[in-house]
This record gives C-alpha cells, structure tokens and sequence, in this order.
C-alpha cells in the first residue's frame, strides 16, 4: 500500500515550498508567478505609504529589481511576505533619505487611512472610529505622524502582520516592535482627538 507524498505547505499569500524553491532557481514561470502574487499588494502598500500612485509604481518596480538580483536567496521554507516587504519597506526609505525627496520637499502622508483606524484604542476607554464618518480625520491625523509610526501601524493593520514578522521587517526585537507600535497608536489618538476638538469650535 503506497503512501501519498504529504502536500507542500501553503503560505499566507497562496505560494507553496516547491514553487518557492523554484523560484529561488529563477525557474521563470515560478517567478513570474511570485510576481504576480506580490505586485498589486506591495503597490497598495507603497501607495499608502507615499499617497502618490505613480510615484509608488516608480519605487514598486524598484523594490521588483532589488527582490529580483537577491531571488537566490529566499528561502523556500518560509512565509515570502516579510522578505517582500522588508525589501519594499527598505526601498521607500532610500527614496525618503534621497537628493530627490529632499529637494522636492515631499510630505508622506497616507490615503484610506480607515484601514488602520479600525484598530486604535484611545487611552481612557477603547474607541473604534467609524470609516465613513472619520476618514477625513484619521489620513489628517495620520498625516501628523512620523514615517516610523506610519511604517509598524501599516505593517500590524494594513498587511496584519504578526511580531515576528514585523521584526524581520524593520530588524527591531520584539519589545521594540510593541513600544514602537503602543507610542503610534497613542500618536495617532492625540492627533485624532486634536483634530475633533477643532472641529467642534465654532467657526
């Protein structure tokens, strides 16, 4: 009686070992998949970080080049998500460090920020902002913060990332990657609620 081979093991984004190890031999159709997999959400991810859809296309087909010359290097036994944006991430903050930035006097801010607002707790009491009410507020108050508040409250809310995975990401220990994330909710709420308050003053 012969046994069946034990399935490859799925990762989060649907890729399996086998194609990953494929793709670490830059087997062209497995990569071409990889791709495919990844494109549209490192392009979402871009996007909200620099709120501008082309100029994320820009550093996503850069963060591309740089996955592409380091391909050999992945390791099919693991979950491709954290490499993929710790390569992406890495990519925003050359350009962020960049003449280019600099001279142009960019502000990174960040659009449909609802999708990390449905998390924030408030200190004295939880509060969970509704989408269509608050949105304007939230992008304004997210707009308020540091590129490092923006960079963990995207990784935990927008792409759920788990600890570890948001170690890799930013290379912080754990403990770091709780402060880091505790002082951007708290950011984040005294923005929001700064925000309200004005609204409320007669005009």
């Amino acid at each position: 009686m012969s046994r069946e081979s034990p399935r490859p093991t799925a990762y989060p984004s649907g890729l399996d070992e086998e194609t990953l190890r494929r793709v670490s031999q830059r087997d062209p159709e497995a990569m071409n998949r990889f791709f495919g997999v990844f494109f549209d959400r490192v392009h979402a991810y871009a996007t909200r970080l620099l709120r501008d859809a082309t100029l994320a296309e820009d550093l996503t087909q850069d963060a591309f080049v740089r996955m592409h010359s380091a391909i050999d290097r992945l390791d099919p036994m693991r979950d491709p998500g954290p490499w993929v944006f710790t390569v992406v991430t890495n990519t925003v903050r050359d350009y962020w460090r960049s003449r280019q930035y600099r001279t142009n006097g960019q502000h990174v801010s960040l659009d449909d920020a609802w999708d990390v607002a449905s998390d924030v707790e408030r200190t004295g009491g939880d509060l969970l902002l509704e989408r269509k009410e608050a949105a304007a507020q939230v992008r304004a108050a997210m707009g308020q913060l540091s590129p490092a508040d923006r960079e963990i409250l995207l990784l935990r809310c927008f792409r759920e990332m788990e600890t570890s995975d948001i170690e890799e990401v930013l290379g912080i220990n754990a403990d770091a990657v709780r402060q880091r994330y505790s002082r951007a909710v708290r950011r984040l709420g005294v923005a929001f609620r700064a925000l309200q308050e004005q609204d409320q003053v007669p005009k």
